[in-house]
């Protein structure tokens, strides 16, 4: 491509007729492409600021009247649920008063009432004894209460069994010695040489105490029972004990009434687990003592929750043993019978 130099002296060329003018370029009097200027108001510019000023204010007014109306209305209606509250309160309160003088106060005496009583000493002895016969019973007495034919836990009334003899009214209710108070009470006894002593039961019922006593070599075990029923119990576990736990085999049940018995010759445990009244207790008693004068020799007597002590002590034959210092407070702890066990002077 050429370049022509630019003459200064050439004239330049005219512009074209038909050519149009630039659109940025407008007219006086022609809109064109851009809209026209506003033109500048008339009034002075103090007018304007004061009119703006009125107009806000007013606008203020408005809202702050607004304002205070809606403040007002939520004042009202604060009121009103704040009475309807307390008035709800105050009711309420009365319900609870109500409800409190006629339920809640007697029912709080009835408790503490139950509370009292069963806090009371006799009434914790009471329920602490039925806990261990509960617990001897179903637990403790498991093992042994499986080799008897006939079972002999629970207690069987005496009411509608055919009885020997006029001392119905002095006999009391079957119930059997738990296992173990018969071991700690047998514990006092344990110094002595039991294969030339014999043990007798007095009111044998079923027979376990005669068994448990045949576990130890005694020269024989008797019992006696006036119960019929009882007896024949007695009589079907004694023949189907298992012999080999019987380290005494000489075992004899008599169905008689106690007060027609002479007692043994020979040295002796009578066991007595509270089987009559005091009074057949010390006719019984007394025939022990006169045997023992007419040859005087090593007894004992085991009393199962029997209070007999000051008996026994006017008798001038038989003084307390303790029992060993394990088996004491083992009894002291867990049996739910008293334990006192005699030995004679001899």
């Amino acid at each position: 491509m050429s370049v022509v130099p630019h003459d200064a002296n050439q004239p330049e060329a005219a512009p074209e007729e038909n050519a149009q003018g630039s659109p940025s370029v407008q007219d006086a009097g022609n809109p064109g492409f851009y809209p026209p200027r506003p033109e500048v108001g008339t009034q002075p510019a103090g007018q304007d600021a004061a009119a703006g000023a009125a107009e806000l204010e007013a606008v203020r007014t408005q809202v702050a009247e607004r304002i205070a109306g809606l403040a007002d209305k939520t004042a009202d209606l604060t009121k009103q649920a704040t009475a309807s509250a307390v008035a709800a309160g105050k009711g309420g309160l009365a319900r609870a008063a109500k409800i409190g003088r006629e339920k809640v106060i007697p029912e709080l005496g009835r408790t503490g009432a139950k509370v009292r009583e069963r806090t009371r000493p006799d009434r914790l002895k009471k329920d602490y004894r039925d806990f261990l016969l509960w617990l001897h019973a179903n637990v403790l007495d498991s093992a042994i209460e499986r080799l008897f034919f006939v079972p002999t836990k629970g207690n069987v009334p005496l009411a509608g069994l055919t009885l020997r003899g006029n001392n119905r009214a002095s006999g009391h209710d079957y119930k059997p010695t738990p296992n173990s108070v018969f071991k700690w009470a047998l514990a006092a006894v344990a110094e002595e040489d039991i294969g030339r002593m014999s043990f007798v039961d007095y009111g044998a019922g079923k027979g376990r105490v005669m068994l448990l006593a045949s576990q130890y070599p005694f020269s024989q075990v008797g019992g006696i029972e006036f119960a019929e029923e009882l007896h024949d119990n007695a009589t079907m576990n004694i023949a189907q004990f298992p012999r080999s736990r019987m380290k005494c085999r000489n075992v004899e049940c008599v169905l008689d009434d106690v007060v027609n018995i002479t007692p043994l010759d020979g040295e002796a445990v009578h066991y007595f687990f509270n089987p009559f009244g005091p009074e057949i207790f010390a006719g019984v008693l007394k025939g022990i003592v006169a045997s023992y004068h007419t040859r005087p020799r090593r007894l004992y007597v085991i009393l199962i929750d029997m209070d007999a002590a000051e008996l026994m002590h006017k008798t001038g034959v038989f003084q307390e043993v303790k029992l060993p210092a394990a088996e004491r407070m083992q009894a002291q702890t867990l049996s739910p019978y008293t334990i006192a066990v005699y030995r004679s002077l001899a």
